[in-house]
């Protein structure tokens, strides 16, 4: 079993999986646009943005090409770690009964198809990656860069605007970040958002083929839940307590968001009812419901503990945002801009 904070850290690895193409796709589009903005012969422009798309797409491919290997990678370190941890905290249950994790065939495929899952769901999202255009269209990668080079270029020639003024309206890019779309529905996500539920979903399916492998190998005939502070709301009265496979079955199926997925920080391990004790007491379960509620109280407001953890994430989402506008900014060479923008993450870095 993954402690609570163990699966957190994953979260939060999963998610910066997504940074390095990220970082690179916005750098490289901001350059892009700047150069846009400096031309003024619409027959250079037309030239120019060719050769550019061109360019841009050959440096795309071979520079996604390196991410991806060195993603996929990580991607695997992250899964296995974690289900040698989740297996070692098992079979330290019962003794002398158990497989050692690397000598265990059957707990071996199962890591080796979820690390291939995997690696081939994030390969498929970088495969529809697209961005927000400045008229708050999202279009594919290619079609993007076309859309904001014309914009930029278009507020220069016509008068609307001038070059710095065009550059800082195209900005909507480092806010709204690399998309993932879904071509057929048109429905888009950023692609960290997107990277870090399908590899948590990943290793909520692996730990469960895991956990079921290693009860049915143990004898077990019972689950337990596991526990932690600031619990969502949904999972907080079933928490810690033990089930027998029949009732646990039963509860996870009534249940909106199953254990172990949609951002839940539970798992289910396997037991021997009436042999292993609870992993948490009626004492520390009432605590955690308690501190829940009392929570905090910030700028007015009072906040449970889960709550708090949620505007922990949106702080952490915001200073996110505002890195890729200072990253924009290096790149388009807007100093006044910049200087603002690093304002803005010092004020959020010590909010946070």
């Amino acid at each position: 079993m993954l402690t609570p904070e163990q699966i957190a850290a994953l979260r939060d690895a999963a998610g910066k999986v997504a940074d390095p193409i990220n970082d690179f796709l916005l750098d490289d589009i901001a350059r892009r646009i700047a150069g846009a903005g400096q031309l003024t012969s619409t027959a250079a422009y037309q030239v120019w943005r060719a050769q550019q798309l061109g360019l841009s797409r050959r440096k795309i491919k071979k520079r996604l090409r390196q991410l991806l290997g060195v993603n996929r990678r990580m991607l695997k370190e992250l899964l296995t770690q974690a289900a040698e941890v989740g297996y070692n905290f098992d079979i330290r249950q019962f003794p002398g009964r158990a497989v050692p994790f690397h000598k265990n065939e059957a707990i071996q495929q199962i890591v080796a198809a979820a690390v291939k899952l995997a690696q081939e769901d994030f390969t498929n999202l970088t495969q529809t990656l697209g961005m927000i255009d400045p008229y708050g269209k999202a279009l594919p990668l290619q079609e993007a860069y076309r859309s904001c080079m014309d914009y930029a270029f278009k507020q220069v020639i016509t008068g609307a605007a001038d070059y710095n003024t065009a550059i800082r309206r195209t900005k909507n890019l480092a806010d709204m970040g690399v998309r993932v779309i879904d071509y057929e529905s048109g429905v888009h996500t950023s692609l960290e958002a997107a990277a870090r539920r399908n590899i948590m979903s990943g290793l909520g399916l692996m730990n469960g083929q895991i956990e079921r492998q290693n009860h049915d190998d143990l004898g077990c005939d019972g689950w337990e839940i596991s526990a932690h502070a600031a619990s969502a709301p949904d999972h907080e009265p079933i928490q810690g307590k033990q089930y027998s496979d029949a009732a646990y079955t039963a509860l996870n199926n009534a249940l909106v968001r199953r254990i172990g997925t949609l951002n839940c920080g539970h798992l289910a391990f396997p037991i021997i009812l009436g042999v292993n004790s609870p992993q948490w007491t009626d004492e520390q379960l009432r605590k955690f419901r308690e501190d829940n509620e009392k929570g905090i109280t910030y700028q007015g407001r009072h906040y449970t503990g889960y709550e708090a953890t949620q505007m922990q994430r949106s702080i952490e989402t915001s200073m996110r945002k505002q890195k890729r506008k200072i990253l924009i900014d290096e790149a388009t060479g807007d100093k006044r801009k910049l200087q603002t923008d690093q304002i803005r993450l010092v004020r959020l870095s010590e909010e946070y």
